[in-house]
């Protein structure tokens, strides 16, 4: 499929409204979407901090039980720890998520919800408190 062409070309003929859609659909159509840009790099070289990019979710890595090179660390296995999503909703209210993905792990471990979330924190725990993870909250 050919790149779409660019809704800002007929910028002067559209109102405002209908150009931020246009744009929104012209970047989804050309793959610009993005789950967050990582900021920075724990001592062995894996991204361990991210900014939001343009989904409604957010990656959030978390190390192993002791660590301190991630915002967030397991306890014990089969332990939840509480996590700050601060997710929003298109009208900038806080949202519950949805659910969760994880997206890379420095071994094989499995990540559950321990308790309900809410609109501000999803808790969630290990069956191997020494990995580390980075996991997509939606």
């Amino acid at each position: 499929m050919p790149a779409s062409k660019s809704p800002v070309d007929m910028a002067l003929g559209l109102p405002r409204q209908q150009l931020e859609w246009a744009l929104s659909v012209h970047q989804t159509l050309n793959g610009q979407i993005s789950m967050g840009t990582p900021t920075s790099k724990d001592s062995s070289g894996v991204y361990n901090e991210f900014s939001q990019d343009n989904c409604t979710g957010i990656l959030i890595r978390i190390g192993p039980s002791g660590g301190t090179e991630q915002k967030y660390n397991w306890t014990t296995s089969g332990v939840g720890i509480p996590i700050n999503h601060g997710l929003v909703d298109q009208n900038h209210n806080p949202r519950q998520p949805i659910g969760f993905h994880v997206v890379d792990s420095d071994k094989q471990v499995s990540v559950y919800r321990t308790v309900a979330p809410d609109t501000t924190q999803i808790t969630l725990a290990p069956s191997d408190a020494t990995a580390t993870v980075t996991v997509y909250i939606f």
